[in-house]
């Protein structure tokens, strides 16, 4: 089962014309996904096992029904980290995508990909200053990365960026954000010197994304087209 997801992400690097939240049924079943990152991360402190989390900022659909709302919080971890020098050509982050978490708490596996980057847009949540002022009033991250990983629960300080976002939401209803991003974008959109590629050989899909600068790091609100087969929610 596994692999033929794989199969489908494969193919999915060469379908771009779906809408977001929009599977086709002409074309191997493939769902797109708009998110941001939670918290910045780079090359130069990340390590394989951390833990990084996106918010969905558009809904899924599949088959009509809304798999993924706006404001759900998507899982994954680091699998291999290179800061460029003498040994390693290019800086390196690679990771992938495994849970997602709805606003109920309701949890479920996906497989996706990180198909195109963007830059945070000036008016996103991360800039808020009401976001800014509830993430400060949350707990505190309790725990490292591999505490997260290793219990498959979200860390707190992950938690902590969901509940702010929310909050901010229901305070300044806007959860959404601008995007240049679209269903035909592929790599990195508008951020000279990364180039994005794929592991699809073996389960989990990996996004690996590549600089050629000493460190590569992605800022807090960057945004990021997902890919993946539709993924369906447990019953």
């Amino acid at each position: 089962m596994k692999r033929s997801i794989l199969a489908i992400l494969a193919s999915i690097l060469l379908c771009s014309t779906i809408g977001f939240g929009q599977t086709s049924s002409a074309q191997p079943q493939v769902s797109n996904l708009l998110a941001v990152l939670n918290k910045p991360i780079e090359t130069k402190t990340a390590k394989a096992g951390d833990e990084l989390t996106l918010r969905a900022i558009s809904d899924l659909f599949v088959e009509g029904d809304l798999v993924i709302a706006r404001g759900s919080q998507l899982t994954g971890h680091v699998v291999e980290v290179a800061n460029k020098d003498k040994d390693n050509p290019a800086s390196v982050l690679a990771f992938s995508l495994e849970k997602v978490t709805l606003k109920n708490g309701t949890e479920f596996p996906l497989q996706a990909i990180v198909a195109a980057l963007a830059t945070p847009r000036k008016d996103s949540l991360s800039t808020d200053p009401t976001f800014g002022m509830m993430h400060s009033n949350e707990p505190k991250m309790v725990g490292g990365a591999n505490s997260a990983a290793s219990s498959g629960n979200l860390s707190a300080s992950s938690k902590s960026s969901a509940n702010a976002a929310v909050a901010t939401a229901n305070l300044t209803g806007k959860l959404d954000q601008p995007t240049i991003l679209d269903t035909n974008s592929q790599g990195a959109v508008d951020i000279e010197g990364i180039t994005i590629t794929w592991r699809l050989i073996s389960p989990p899909p990996i996004t690996v994304v590549s600089s050629k600068g000493k460190n590569l790091k992605l800022e807090t609100g960057t945004q990021m087209l997902l890919r993946m087969a539709p993924p369906r929610r447990p019953m």
